[in-house]
């Protein structure tokens, strides 16, 4: 679904006149930039280096019974997953837009080719054989999926100089990035609330606890973003269709003073 403006005022970024470097907003215009950067680099300290050993003994998902490339693109999706998260913080900060365009398409290159789609495509090979359940595993498919689409289509658009539309589509593909860490959030909070792990030591009993977790942490982790991102981009649209109205008005106001003040 494509949230579309048909305002005349809302022109491109290239149909403005060049006049130099837009001016940085002020960081208290931005006040998610800082926490966001804080929270993916605390993300990333935490739940890559054991990946980066290569010893299938430190991983968080036990490998695969009976694929033995299972772990290898397993460590080839965090990889390339944390390039798109650290990519899409950099795509994310305005000043660096704003000041350095070469430096954004560039890191958005970076984000789409050496980040989403391999980390997309090796996420659905990986979830084809997890054993974390049927549930983690059509959700990751759905979201690696929906992650590579939105990603192309963002880079299409910007291809096209549609940037407006490339905006909204990268504010998609950004949401479904940070899923990730969303997912791992809430597996922290079902672990000391409504899904603690079980006092056993039965084996079948542990691992429906964790496909169950898996499953329950997974799904929300990418739908909350994806339905906030359209929340926002509406809102946006909504108030940026209000102030072209507003502007309409004044001008045709002005437009009447001016004939009505002229020589009759």
């Amino acid at each position: 679904m494509t949230i579309t403006t048909t305002e005349p005022e809302q022109a491109a970024p290239a149909e403005r006149p060049a006049a130099g470097p837009a001016p940085s907003p002020h960081w208290w215009r931005r006040p998610w930039v800082g926490p966001l950067a804080l929270v993916s680099a605390v993300f990333i300290a935490m739940a890559v280096p054991r990946y980066l050993t290569l010893d299938p003994a430190d991983s968080k998902i036990p490998p695969a019974a009976g694929h033995p490339w299972h772990y290898a693109v397993l460590v080839a999706h965090v990889v390339f997953g944390t390039v798109a998260l650290v990519t899409c913080c950099l795509q994310v900060w305005p000043a660096l837009r704003q000041r350095h365009p070469k430096v954004h398409r560039f890191s958005g290159r970076l984000y789409l080719v050496a980040g989403v789609l391999p980390a997309g495509v090796s996420g659905v090979a990986v979830a084809l054989v997890s054993p974390s359940g049927l549930s983690m595993q059509m959700s990751t498919i759905m979201t690696s999926v929906l992650w590579v689409g939105t990603a192309v289509a963002g880079y299409r658009m910007a291809r096209q100089r549609r940037f407006d539309d490339h905006r909204r589509w990268m504010v998609r593909s950004f949401a479904l990035t940070l899923s990730i860490i969303l997912s791992r959030i809430l597996g922290v909070v079902y672990d000391y609330t409504i899904l603690p792990q079980p006092d056993t030591q039965d084996i079948a009993q542990l691992i429906a606890w964790g496909q169950a977790r898996a499953g329950l942490a997974s799904w929300p982790g990418w739908i909350l973003p994806l339905l906030f991102a359209e929340w926002w981009l509406v809102e946006r649209g909504s108030g940026a269709r209000h102030k072209a109205r507003q502007a309409r008005r004044r001008a045709a106001l002005a437009a009447s003073k001016t004939s009505a003040a002229g020589p009759s």
